[in-house]
């Protein structure tokens, strides 16, 4: 049997990180990558993450494609991809909104090719090739979002590729159900983060982040992610992300309401809750 081929389409956080954890495993695919910085395929195939570098075009010849640039510019590549790819093939994609692409895949992947929807729950707030890591995925979960007309084959060769690559719990999820948790466990931090620090560089009188404490760094993190993708990711899930952001102001406005009223019985209850909240991620 021929060795498998897998096109990987955007060589940066994701992308690198899945070529890298396949890089000499057993029974893993030919990979080959296509990036639009020529410098960053040249640095992929320097670190031997991919056999080959290639135009989009060329990855109409590979058995399987996974799409990873930021979610908008997929959906775009997928339109694109879909028509070009052989019957029996596969075209996936890692992005963290889902309905869309989805319905977009399923559309351009119609003449044969199958479309799967996918995202590995793992990354960092850094950005581009050189932030990737072989052991990204390890041990972290990976989503498929199937519809009535996935192809179970098809889903079964995208899992094997990210269980190789290292990912340790394989879910499935509706799309729309896919988006409506992850606009509250992912989208809505990102953007709080980001809303915290941009509080902070708007105000009247400078503030010395130097002297800031480790709440602050801690919390706002991931406001150092790649502000492109982030910008996508809301865009594209605006929808789920503002009844997110309402349902936070709503809680927001509580917790001001308690302070304002001096109310130490609600405001250690409010604590109380969150505490006991977060503490249950640890365990879970």
């Amino acid at each position: 049997m021929a060795r498998e081929r897998v096109g990987i389409l955007g060589l940066g956080l994701i992308g690198g990180s899945l070529a890298l954890a396949l890089k000499g495993k057993r029974g893993a695919p030919e990979v080959w990558g296509c990036d639009r910085r020529k410098e960053t395929v040249r640095r992929a195939l320097s670190a031997g993450a991919i056999a080959r570098g290639c135009t989009e075009a060329q990855l109409s010849a590979c058995d399987m494609v996974i799409v990873c640039v930021p979610v908008l510019r997929a959906a775009e590549a997928v339109r694109r991809l879909g028509p070009r790819m052989r019957p029996g093939t596969i075209l996936t994609d890692a992005g963290s909104v889902k309905s869309g692409i989805v319905r977009e895949g399923e559309r351009a992947a119609a003449r044969g090719a199958f479309f799967v929807g996918g995202h590995p729950i793992a990354g960092t707030e850094a950005s581009g090739f050189s932030a990737a890591d072989p052991d990204l995925f390890h041990g972290r979960s990976f989503v498929v979002t199937p519809t009535s007309r996935t192809d179970a084959g098809a889903i079964l060769r995208v899992e094997r590729i990210w269980k190789k690559a290292g990912s340790a719990v394989l879910l499935r999820m509706d799309p729309k159900v896919h988006d409506h948790v992850f606009a509250y466990v992912s989208h809505l931090p990102h953007a709080v983060a980001y809303a915290l620090v941009h509080s902070v560089a708007t105000l009247p009188s400078r503030v010395p982040l130097g002297y800031s404490a480790g709440g602050f760094r801690d919390f706002t993190r991931i406001a150092s992610s790649n502000p492109e993708m982030w910008k996508d990711i809301v865009l594209e899930n605006r929808t789920e992300v503002l009844r997110a952001l309402s349902h936070y102001r709503r809680n927001l406005a509580l917790l001001e309401r308690r302070i304002a009223a001096g109310d130490a019985n609600g405001l250690l209850e409010y604590f109380g809750r969150a505490k006991r909240t977060r503490d249950g991620l640890l365990t879970s």
